[in-house]
């Protein structure tokens, strides 16, 4: 009996053992690159199942294939993908991955969805996340920089606190038609400026960064309609991987930071000789005698006459650290991905500075087959500190023979001021704090009973808020008598003339996006390759914020208002909500032929009911050529790729304007309300601002895009080409003034209107490389792009001057006085006929500025102003990215350059020469003087606002083109055999470095920021391990 019990047993668990053996198998492997070398993280997936597995630290894998599948599906990003057919009993299985060029088969973010590349049918580009991190700095909109073709990122100030302005395609009205849509795991931000205290790019963490996806047509922003019509950038942050591995990452990063160009300055005795050279035949203004210029060179009353260089206090390194740790894992069942990471940058002087934490807790948990909950939680904190002066402001204004610090070590009392207050962080602060949350719930089903049909709802709550304080408090200076000889303090500066100061703002932002939505993505008999979808979702977005002003505090308490009499409190609420229909349907036939049309309703409440809906269609195709049998003798040999790609679309904006901008708005005044008694009594009363138009309705963006997309010998080389057309009709601006003349009453008050319409056009250029030759690796990317802009329509300007209408000029223009050079002799001022002073030229001397006559009438006024090309957008911009890798060793560089830079450079960025204030080292060697008639910039003078040099011409236009040498980055990857004995999956070191060159024709400032915070010189290490 015994023995019959064992035999049975024996055979049900040879039974059960074969029942095992025919559920699933394990496969061992191993994926290396073209050189050998192991490929760590590569995607080991059982295909048409859920089972999936990534490479180690030296490329092997161990996944276990269900008795019923027989392939494998092996992919890495910049490889192409692989299929291999699997068994029971194999041994280990050799994989080597080949290098693709342009990523064919790479899976591309866009609007609500995925795609393979190679079925785009629009216009995407996609910014891995190690591109994002060549850059040595801790705000993202700065990585974006020379990226993509047709996205421009320009820094007007180098501030560690501000935001960078990006355009896509567009040079637009005013600043904020500028701003892209920004998109962050699906949730659109709904503001269109930093001041809506919503999330920017800055108060991102770059290590939390997946990817980036750029959408720059209408087929592919077209599905977030409002603001999509400046394009979009699509964030895509890291989840868990799901492999059964718990994964720690931490990277440390360390800057040191330098202005690029800071103005050379004139000693205190050039100075002073320049000066009196300026003063020359100028009434009521007395020069330096030769006693006074004598104690300036020899410095013998320094607490009279000084030689300060503010510079010497602002040309002062800055530097930043950044900590950011990672950690994710998890299972079938549950995936996760926690990350934190601090950024704290110290500026280029006392007082400036930015502290910013930031936190994320991502899970995906699957409740049931086909049913998966996540529930994320990201946010950030940050810090931003300034001072109370504008620092730079006053290096340039201000005289260096006026002493910054008296002979006693006290500040100067210079007009009841001195700059040095500021650079010491002295006289109180300009500080916010910012706090922003963010909670997103989604699930989503995948229906077992229609194969490739799934259904989500998702809610996402913001819960943000902003405090800015400026605070103010009085600084003791002290003033040299010299009569007596004696320091003593300047009573200006003390309290209680001097007065204690607060500014408080609250601010309190809350954001819901409530979206539900359905998807269906399935292959039929292997050709045709059909997907849908339909979303409707719906935000509510509220802004609340509270202004505290006091203006006399009775003593230093920055934490409170006060209760003075002078106190003033005033605040705002105001909401708006969106609601939105999107549908999008796909198809495509044999990899080869690619359409996708797509639809948007859109319903906001910044109209009137009667015009608050609208409507705004899509569509595109593609037809993949080298996919035809006809080019397979091509594809083989030269020509890999080859694609067409064209499309059009309607898309809807209702920015630029207030919430309630078809309302009549009104306030509550306590002091102008009601007059009862000849007394006024506090009530109800009309706001301030625009009158109300209940005809306003959606601006709208027709665009057209066609594209071609060329890969030649197996995708080494690659090169697309897009060309863009966009007309912008309907534009939601304020009114022009001429339309509104005195008599209508109106005055500054004029409403928004629907109003002009705009043609943009140019074309996108990208040119790329790559390939191996033995073990060193290389790519190059250059990229191309060309805007231009104009209007052709601007409503009714026949109240205008001819030469004063818009039609036919770009949105940037500027109109101004033509100049033609400068005056050379005093015969000549004679004998022109312009009279540009009003006064038969009385005041015009050689070395001024002369105008040109448009009229020739002799007089100088509107009818000889005419348009000239400024903007804050330059008309080409473009990009040279080079990388070299060999074995571990790797070397990036980024070049940045724009064309068609045109800007206006207000002669008060010129000539310091309005009153005693500071000359630089071109004023002596580049302004006009009888020996130097070619000179660059007029003759030195004092001179007011309506002095003949000042007014606003073409003379003060300069080109502003530069390249700049953006970022280069060297570094070194340990190879495997060296993280084995270190225990480490991944660790590598870099010297980084940002903006370290700039070529211009643009002397004595950066092209990019005149004056101000100057934009930064980085220097930086960093280190990235992986556990």
């Amino acid at each position: 009996m015994k023995r019959v019990t064992s035999l049975l047993l024996f055979f049900a668990s040879l039974l059960l053992s074969v029942a095992a053996t025919a559920q699933d198998f394990s496969v061992k492997g191993k994926v290396t690159d073209a050189t050998g070398q192991p490929v760590i993280g590569a995607n080991i997936k059982v295909k048409e199942a859920q089972t999936g597995v990534i490479t180690d630290m030296d490329g092997n894998f161990i996944i276990s294939v269900p008795s019923k599948h027989k392939e494998l599906i092996v992919s890495f990003i910049g490889y192409k993908s692989q299929t291999v057919k699997v068994a029971p009993g194999m041994g280990m299985v050799q994989i080597q991955l080949k290098e693709d060029a342009q990523s064919l088969d790479e899976i591309v973010i866009i609007g609500y969805g995925t795609q393979k590349k190679s079925s785009l049918t629009s216009s995407v580009e996609t910014i891995k996340k190690e591109d994002l991190l060549q850059m040595p700095t801790a705000n993202l909109d700065e990585a974006l920089s020379g990226q993509v073709a047709g996205l421009q990122v320009m820094s007007s100030t180098g501030d560690p606190s501000s935001a960078k302005e990006a355009s896509m395609r567009i040079r637009a009205v005013s600043g904020a038609q500028n701003a892209p849509l920004l998109v962050i795991d699906g949730v659109p931000r709904f503001s269109e400026n930093t001041s809506g205290g919503e999330a920017r790019l800055s108060d991102l963490n770059p290590d939390d960064i997946e990817s980036i996806s750029i959408l720059k047509d209408a087929a592919a922003a077209a599905v977030y309609g409002v603001r999509a019509a400046n394009g979009v950038i699509l964030v895509k942050t890291k989840r868990g991987s799901g492999d059964s591995k718990i994964r720690v990452n931490y990277r440390g990063q360390f800057n040191i930071q330098k202005g690029t160009q800071f103005p050379k300055f004139l000693n205190s005795y050039e100075f002073a000789k320049l000066y009196n050279r300026a003063v020359e035949g100028v009434p009521n203004t007395e020069p330096f005698t030769n006693e006074e210029l004598e104690m300036i060179r020899t410095q013998s009353h320094p607490n009279e006459f000084a030689d300060s260089n503010m510079l010497d206090y602002l040309k002062k390194q800055g530097h930043s650290t950044t900590h950011a740790i990672s950690l994710s894992g998890g299972n079938n069942f549950l995936k996760y991905y926690i990350s934190g990471a601090y950024t704290n940058t110290v500026g280029l002087y006392s007082g400036v500075g930015r502290d910013r934490y930031n936190y994320s807790m991502k899970l995906d948990a699957t409740l049931l087959k086909g049913l998966v909950l996540s529930v994320d939680m990201t946010g950030s904190r940050s810090s931003n500190k300034n001072t109370s002066y504008t620092t730079m402001e006053s290096a340039y204004g201000f005289s260096p023979v006026q002493p910054l610090i008296l002979t006693n070590g006290e500040l100067a009392s210079i007009d009841s001021s001195n700059p040095l207050i500021s650079v010491r962080g002295l006289g109180g602060y300009a500080k916010s704090q910012t706090k922003m949350n963010t909670i997103t719930a989604n699930l989503q089903y995948e229906l077992p009973w229609v194969k490739g049909l799934s259904v989500y709802l998702k809610g996402t709550v913001d819960d943000n808020s902003m405090i800015q304080k400026n605070f103010y408090k009085p600084v003791a200076l002290y003033k040299w008598d010299k009569k007596t000889e004696e320091i003593s303090v300047d009573d200006k500066t003390i309290y209680p003339k001097a007065k204690i100061s607060l500014q408080q703002k609250d601010q309190f932002v809350d954001n819901v996006l409530i979206e539900a939505g359905i998807n269906y993505n399935r292959t039929f008999s292997g050709k045709h390759e059909v997907s849908g979808t339909l979303i409707a979702n719906y935000q509510d977005y509220s802004n609340r914020n509270m202004n505290g002003t006091n203006p006399d505090m009775p003593g230093i308490y920055p934490e409170v208002l006060g209760t003075t009499p002078n106190g003033q409190l005033t605040g705002n609420e105001y909401k708006t909500q969106r609601a939105s229909l999107i549908g999008r349907a796909t198809y495509g036939y044999r990899n080869r032929y690619f359409v996708e049309t797509s639809f948007r309703v859109d319903g906001s409440a910044r109209f009137h009911p009667d015009h608050r809906w609208g409507f705004f269609p899509t569509i595109s195709a593609s037809w993949v050529l080298s996919n035809e049998a006809f080019f397979k003798n091509w594809r083989q040999n030269v020509l890999s790729n080859l694609k067409l790609r064209a499309s059009t679309g309607i898309l809807g904006r209702d920015g630029d304007i207030s919430d309630y901008a078809y309302l009549m708005n009104y306030m509550y005044s306590p002091r102008e309300g009601y007059d009862i008694g000849g007394t006024l009594r506090p009530g109800i009363i009309m706001a301030t601002g625009s009158y109300p138009n209940k005809e306003l309705s959606w601006e709208k963006s027709r665009d057209y895009n066609m594209a071609v997309d060329l890969g030649f010998w197996d995708n080494r080389f690659g090169f697309t080409f897009e060309y863009y057309l966009r007309y912008r009709t309907n534009m939601l601006t304020s009114a022009p003034s001429y339309l509104y003349p005195p008599s209508t009453g109106v005055g500054g008050n004029v409403p928004y209107m629907n109003f002009g319409k705009v043609k943009a056009w140019g074309w996108d250029m990208t040119l790329s490389h790559r390939n191996t030759i033995d073990k060193v690796k290389y790519d190059a990317a250059l990229t191309l792009s060309l805007g231009r802009d104009k209007y052709l329509d601007y409503g009714d300007e026949s109240a205008q001057l001819e030469n004063l209408r818009r039609v036919g000029h770009s949105t940037g223009d500027t109109w101004m006085y033509e100049a033609i050079g400068l005056f050379q002799t005093e015969e000549e001022i004679a004998n022109y006929k312009l009279k540009q002073d009003g006064n038969d030229n009385k005041s015009i001397r050689p070395g001024d500025i002369k105008y040109k006559d448009r009229n020739d009438d002799g007089k100088l006024d509107d009818n000889d102003k005419v348009a000239f090309k400024t903007a804050s957008f330059p008309d080409i911009s473009g990009s040279l990215r080079l990388g070299v890798r060999y074995k571990g060793f790797f070397v990036n560089t980024l070049f940045q350059g724009v064309g068609g830079y045109k800007k206006y450079i207000s002669e008060s960025y010129t000539l310091e020469n309005s009153s005693l204030q500071r000359f630089q080292d071109y004023h002596l060697t580049e302004t006009w003087t009888e020996e130097n008639r070619n000179a660059a910039y007029p003759r030195i003078k004092l001179a007011n606002s309506k002095d003949n040099n000042r007014l606003k011409s073409s003379f003060w236009i300069k080109n502003c083109n530069f390249i700049r040498l953006k970022s280069l980055n060297i570094g070194y990857s340990f190879p495997a055999a060296v993280l084995s004995k270190l225990k480490v999956t991944s660790l590598s070191v870099a010297l980084q470095g940002g903006n370290l060159f700039t070529w211009s024709n643009l002397k004595h400032m950066d092209p990019e920021s005149m004056r101000g915070y100057p934009i930064q010189r980085t220097y930086g290490i960093s280190a990235n391990i992986g556990f």
